[in-house]
């Protein structure tokens, strides 16, 4: 799993915005989706619920949330 990919997920579920992340991570809204769509398919769950105009976390996004900040507040740290 790339830990880049947890932190777009983490920023993701801050900004709730696929077009403020990407301008927060300096990239493009597309990069940003096919990086949360592959950590989905790596979990094997949908973390975030697309059906709106507005994005949410689904259940299982929600519960990964805090593992992926504490990962990614480790390895800032380290």
């Amino acid at each position: 799993m790339d830990i880049r990919k947890l932190a777009t997920f983490v920023d993701l579920a801050d900004t709730l915005n696929y077009t403020e992340t990407a301008s927060r991570l300096f990239t493009t809204q597309a990069t940003i989706s096919k990086q949360i769509k592959s950590l989905e398919v790596a979990l094997d769950t949908v973390l975030v619920d697309r059906s709106h105009r507005a994005i949410t976390l689904t259940a299982a996004g929600e519960l990964v949330l805090p593992y992926a900040q504490q990962i990614v507040a480790a390895q800032k740290e380290m």
